[in-house]
């Protein structure tokens, strides 16, 4: 709970005219000022804001709604109080008293926006270069306008290791800045600096009050890799609640109460520059929880859009996976395999054309289902199929949905499957109790033996944790798997996809090669592409609740490694079923305790 001081502090230091203005229109009345209501769909100036009483405020005398600055706040940029808050002490320079916005964190943030905005401008400017204007020909080539230049204030880095550092200069809380934000990394045997970005097409990503926050910068030269660098999460970038074009699409997508989110930069600069403007992208991630929380605050519908390959199919159901519960409609729009919204979007009719094609997300689901149960001949299996799909329904959690939404989604698998409604309802009531209360189904009297069954869990346990990270952030993720002394291999996983998933990363990580989750699922089987889906939010979660990537990965590479010596120590404990003779039995049992002592000597 915030200190009521604090609130009172920031909204004294608040000019409320100078905040509402930069979203509406004011103009001068007497003492106070007017705008046509943001809130309502509004045609003569019907809002006051009125400064001269002792607390400023807002009044529609239309529709009747009012506040001050932070109920504008949450219900015009849609935070919770608590954003709303710290959103406007960052931007009055306010100190508040909870610990975990102290001072130090505050004037880094101050900092590192400052850094921001000085790179994004320095970026603009090469453009004016020889090198430059080449570059600016490459970014008309590839369709997108000046004005679409201007408006998502496109840049480059210029092919040069000092670009940035030449400027940056000697003075060291210039460099620590902006090694704080990404823009620069030091060589750690030399303690030079160097630019993170070099001869790249810059794009800066904006948070919702339309600052730079962030770039990502993709390639000029086709054969350098990897194809897009994003800057690294620091204390004003999140990759999992940041969304690219979004201070641009906020008005249209509340206007319009529906979203589209496409997969890249420049399929989000098509979309608007057509006049599509309610277009969003994540940034080389899949959506996450945040991104859906944040969409279902400023609209009702949200349509995905990705590439109709088998890759892009998974990454939709990864998706659906993460809205299914919200209280948001969601659509799902696959398109021609091989294109991409830039491909289509030629004009804003024929994109619209493009897009109206979607089918709801159960409808989506369903027509999977139903194409797989049309490739099983057997009864067995379409069973199994249909199992399975109910399994998957339970899980991402049908038996909770609100409203008329369940009986809808009951209809619809009835009329697929042929069986009743009330049957439907059951066995998914059926199903969920089963799944949220497991039985082991064991039907042997053999005692295992405990320390097997043990290191067996928590190496599972191990594997998965650590490529979830993996998965999740493949930036920070390379950069600590080449800082450690000792290589990890594919070889040292025990389970056999986690073994399939790790050869398709670890030569990537460890070459410095990034990818996007689209990419790694084209490159594995389907089991395999669905674990690691699932993998991908056991990472987040992880660095969620850690709240940065590097330590999360550091945190989940030591437990994986102490397992690999658990295993070590498994290997000695089945050998001993290789010996008859009880002499030999009773030596090696001797030498695997003195093994699992000294393991356990190093743990501690």
């Amino acid at each position: 709970m915030s200190d009521r001081s604090d609130i009172e502090r920031v909204r004294d230091a608040v000019d409320l005219v100078a905040l509402i203005s930069e979203y509406v229109p004011l103009q001068p009345k007497g003492r106070e000022w007017v705008c046509v209501c943001p809130f309502h769909d509004d045609h003569k100036p019907s809002m006051n804001v009125v400064t001269h009483k002792e607390h400023a405020f807002y009044k529609c005398f239309s529709c009747g709604v009012s506040g001050d600055c932070f109920t504008f706040v949450q219900e015009y940029l849609k935070k919770d109080f608590g954003e709303a808050l710290r959103f406007l002490a960052d931007r009055t320079g306010i100190e508040l008293s909870n610990s975990q916005h102290n001072e130090d964190t505050n004037q880094l943030r101050k900092k590192i926006r400052k850094a921001m905005e000085w790179a994004q401008n320095k970026y603009i400017d090469a453009l004016a270069t020889s090198e430059g204007i080449s570059v600016t020909e490459t970014i008309r080539r590839r369709g997108i306008s000046d004005e679409s230049m201007k408006m998502f204030a496109i840049g480059v880095a210029p092919d040069s290791w000092t670009f940035l550092s030449d400027m940056i200069g000697t003075i060291e809380d210039r460099i620590e800045t902006c090694l704080e934000a990404g823009l620069i990394k030091r060589k750690e045997s030399t303690s030079r600096i160097y630019d993170t970005f070099r001869n790249r097409i810059m794009f800066p990503i904006f948070d919702e009050t339309g600052s730079p926050i962030a770039f990502g910068g993709r390639r000029i030269n086709e054969e350098d890799e990897p194809k897009y660098i994003n800057s690294p999460e620091t204390e004003i970038f999140h990759k999992s609640q940041t969304l690219y074009g979004y201070h641009l699409a906020r008005h249209t997508i509340q206007a319009e109460k529906k979203v589209f989110v496409v997969e890249g930069y420049t399929d989000v600069i098509a979309c608007h520059q057509v006049g599509v403007a309610n277009v969003v992208a994540t940034l080389g991630t899949a959506l996450t929880p945040k991104h859906a929380d944040k969409l279902s605050r400023v609209c009702d519908e949200v349509t995905l859009v990705f590439d109709g390959d088998e890759a892009g199919q998974r990454a939709a159901d990864r998706a659906v996976e993460v809205f299914f519960a919200k209280n948001i409609d969601v659509k799902i729009c696959v398109l021609p395999e091989g294109k991409d919204p830039s491909d289509l979007a030629k004009s804003k009719e024929d994109l619209l054309r493009c897009f109206s094609a979607s089918v709801d997300a159960i409808a989506y689901k369903l027509q999977r289902l139903d194409a797989s149960l049309q490739t099983t001949e057997t009864i067995a299996g379409k069973s199994k199929r249909i199992d399975a799909f109910i399994g998957e329904l339970v899980r991402l959690g049908v038996g909770q949905l609100s409203g008329i939404k369940k009986p809808l989604v009951y209809e619809r698998i009835s009329e697929l499957i042929k069986v009743p409604m009330d049957e439907i309802e059951s066995l998914v009531s059926a199903r969920s109790k089963t799944q949220s209360n497991p039985k082991q189904n064991v039907a042997t009297n053999e005692r295992k033996p405990t320390v097997s069954i043990d290191i067996s869990r928590a190496r599972q346990i191990a594997e998965h944790e650590f490529l979830g990270v993996l998965l999740f952030d493949p930036i920070e993720s390379s950069a600590a798997l080449r800082e450690q002394d000792t290589k990890v291999h594919e070889e040292d996983f025990l389970e056999p996809i986690a073994s399939n998933i790790a050869h398709c990363l670890l030569h990537k990580l460890y070459a410095g090669t990034t990818f996007t989750m689209q990419e790694i699922l084209s490159d594995l089987d389907e089991q395999s592409g669905n674990q690691a889906s699932a993998l991908y939010f056991i990472g987040q979660r992880i660095c969620e609740q850690n709240e940065s990537v590097m330590l999360s990965v550091k945190m989940t590479m030591d437990a994986f490694k102490s397992s690999l010596e658990e295993k070590a120590i498994a290997d000695e404990v089945r050998e001993l079923k290789n010996y008859t003779d009880s002499g030999q039995r009773a030596k090696a049992a001797q030498q695997t305790l003195e093994s699992i002592r000294k393991q356990k000597k190093r743990a501690v």
